[in-house]
């Protein structure tokens, strides 16, 4: 049996997920990352009364490898010409097209409504804040829960 969780093939679902409930708007690599992190732990954030990962110690932790499957993700969403490539001054940044919101509308699993909903208030929890100010705040939120350990 092939493995699929914490894969880049699971991540790319998600990104397709994160763009389908985004339309219009592109995102970063690392805020593709962020929005990802928030709504799966979306309890740690407030935006939840549950995480859809389920609690563990180290989800913090995670962001990291996260952040790894998330580029790996891209890539081969790019390839697969289910997203689209655009440069900005500041990076490159990723928004659907129309192609991959074909593919995100056969994606209606219970998992997958639950995701979106997540998606929407994770995107309301960040939206006055800057990628910067987000990743900072994960960062931290990171280094300390493992000072708590």
């Amino acid at each position: 049996m092939s493995k699929l969780y914490n894969t880049p093939f699971e991540a790319s679902l998600r990104i397709l997920l994160i763009l389908e409930t985004s339309r219009n708007q592109s995102f970063s690599a690392d805020m593709l990352a962020a929005i990802d992190f928030i709504s799966i732990y979306g309890r740690e954030f407030g935006i939840s009364d549950e995480n859809l990962h389920g609690d563990n110690n180290y989800k913090f932790s995670e962001f990291t490898l996260r952040r790894e499957l998330i580029t790996k993700a891209i890539k081969q969403l790019v390839v697969d010409d289910l997203i689209k490539v655009n440069s900005t001054e500041k990076g490159f940044t990723y928004c659907a097209n129309q192609k991959g919101l074909n593919y995100s509308e056969y994606l209606s699993s219970d998992y997958a409504t639950a995701y979106r909903r997540a998606v929407s208030l994770a995107r309301e929890f960040i939206s006055n804040k800057t990628e910067r100010k987000i990743l900072n705040f994960i960062n931290r939120r990171s280094i300390y829960s493992l000072q708590e350990d």
